[in-house]
């Protein structure tokens, strides 16, 4: 749901990032629960603005004692998803990656951007 063309950007940047649509694209049938397994098997957080299926995904794997490597939800007003908003993105994610190192500082939990 978010431009492959940030996480190339990210990536340029020096920071280890995937887009499911262009470099995951067998993760983009799953089921959303398994593609955030996917990521923590691959030791990666998960940016989406599906708060409402990914809380309830979170809140299912702590309670059956499994882990994440972190949830990052995004709002279309804050964020939105259009060409021009794409330096918005890549700066904000940067930030966040920079903020949060190493690669489970996040784990297990839920941030919100911005």
């Amino acid at each position: 749901m978010i431009s492959p063309r940030i996480a190339r950007e990210l990536r340029e940047a020096g920071h280890e990032v995937q887009a499911i649509k262009a470099n995951r694209p067998e993760l983009e049938a799953l089921a959303d629960g398994e593609v955030l397994r996917r990521a923590a098997a691959d030791r990666q957080a998960l940016v989406t603005n599906d708060v409402l299926d990914f809380r309830l995904i979170h809140n299912q794997l702590m309670a059956a004692g499994e882990k994440h490597y972190g949830i990052v939800f995004t709002n279309d007003v804050a964020m939105p998803r259009n060409k021009a908003s794409i330096p918005l993105w890549v700066e904000t994610l940067a930030a966040l990656l920079e903020e949060n190192k190493p690669d489970d500082a996040i784990c297990n939990r839920v941030r919100h951007l911005p």
